[in-house]
């Protein structure tokens, strides 16, 4: 191989699913300062109003965390690298960490089981306190695809994937996804139900996972006010056009009950609900 074929190689690879330019700046150069709306929070008492409104504005730089009305500007994919590629995770470029995203929101539907069975690939759906900062997560998921598309025409896009109907609601929610498959013997995969899920109602109970008290995910319900831990990657879909095109996704990493709802939230965003598939 000669110098200019090296060269050329290893430029492609430094490049591969990173867009230098596309940053979090470049797609929302204004970002909505409307983090909570009122009529979201009119049944908390001032103590959890003003525990959300931390949550909803905290930013950690020295632990790459970062809430979602308030990301970090200049985050972008990361570089790509033959061992611990990064180039399908959001990242700070600055270090080439990922990025945790931290969301808070009420619980809209949950997908983790079939027949009583976990499902290998699950979805978490969210409606954020904040309808213009959920737009606005729309957005950066429909730009950071490749190729950019429309809020409406990402909808339309993964609809089948979030189990959602391209409804006014479908971009007032957040989809978030996660595969509980797992190697078992004989390189067999197996799904094991998701359970990074805390208990985080009382006040300072967000530390380091290993001091959270624990919550079954299976007590979690519609209505629930939680705090959604999540990244975001992208992934490589072959479409109608029978070319391969890249979509933006969140995918979950933990999630925290901040308040239990009194009675379960009717489902009023016209999503259709699949026989067996529930918690």
């Amino acid at each position: 191989m000669s110098t200019m074929e090296g060269s050329t190689t290893a430029s492609r690879h430094h490049n591969r699913g990173a867009q230098p330019s596309l940053t979090v700046r470049s797609i929302i150069p204004n970002p909505t300062k409307c983090l909570i709306d009122n009529s979201e929070v009119e049944e908390y008492d001032e103590t959890l109003l003003m525990r959300l409104r931390k949550l909803s504005e905290y930013t950690n730089s020295k632990a790459n965390i970062y809430a979602l009305g308030k990301l970090l500007p200049t985050a972008t994919w990361g570089q790509y690298k033959p061992i611990n590629n990064r180039s399908k995770v959001l990242c700070d470029p600055a270090t080439g960490d990922p990025i945790t995203i931290w969301v808070v929101g009420r619980i809209a539907k949950m997908w983790f089981m079939r027949f009583g069975k976990p499902e290998s690939r699950v979805t978490l759906t969210i409606m954020p306190l904040s309808r213009t900062l959920a737009h606005q997560s729309v957005l950066l998921l429909a730009k950071f695809s490749t190729p950019a598309l429309s809020e409406n025409n990402y909808i339309l896009k993964i609809k089948y994937d979030c189990i959602v109907g391209l409804t006014p609601q479908g971009l007032d929610i957040i989809c978030t996804i996660k595969w509980q498959n797992v190697r078992g013997g004989d390189t067999v995969n197996k799904a094991i139900l998701f359970d990074t899920v805390y208990d985080a109602r009382r006040d300072r109970s967000l530390k380091t996972y290993s001091e959270r008290p624990i919550w079954n995910l299976t007590d979690l319900k519609s209505g629930d006010l939680v705090l959604l831990e999540m990244k975001m990657t992208h992934y490589s879909k072959k479409q109608e056009d029978n070319k391969w095109h890249s979509r933006a996704q969140y995918e979950m990493i933990a999630i925290s009950l901040l308040d239990i709802a009194e009675f379960p939230e009717e489902d009023g965003q016209g999503t259709t609900q699949i026989d067996g598939l529930a918690i």
